[in-house]
């Protein structure tokens, strides 16, 4: 059985994780913004409280969906740098095998 992988999709889906977890870890410091710009409305702050309780809740689920974002980014991240070692190992063992036939 073999598998076939894009190096460049490899890398693509690295960036990608990375670029997601970022945006989980960050997404977190902005939830005072979201309050703030809800403000209260017409002198009431039901909304504002209901979005707070959200957002606490919601970032309990983030922080435990990152942990996971992060394992899988470490992962590709050893799958990309193995390809990356047994790529230039190769390419330096052919070109060693082609000095010597010269």
């Amino acid at each position: 059985m073999s598998v076939k992988i894009s190096y460049d999709e490899l890398g693509a889906l690295y960036t990608n994780l990375l670029a997601t977890q970022t945006e989980f870890e960050s997404a977190s410091q902005r939830r005072s913004d979201l309050s703030s710009d809800i403000g209260t409305p017409y002198g009431r702050g039901e909304l504002r409280e209901r979005t707070e309780n959200f957002e606490s809740r919601w970032d309990d689920r983030r922080n435990k969906l990152n942990e996971g974002l992060k394992a899988v980014t470490e992962q590709a991240k050893a799958v990309l740098e193995g390809f990356g070692d047994f790529d230039t190992e190769m390419a330096a063992e052919m070109a060693a095998q082609m000095q010597e036939v010269d």
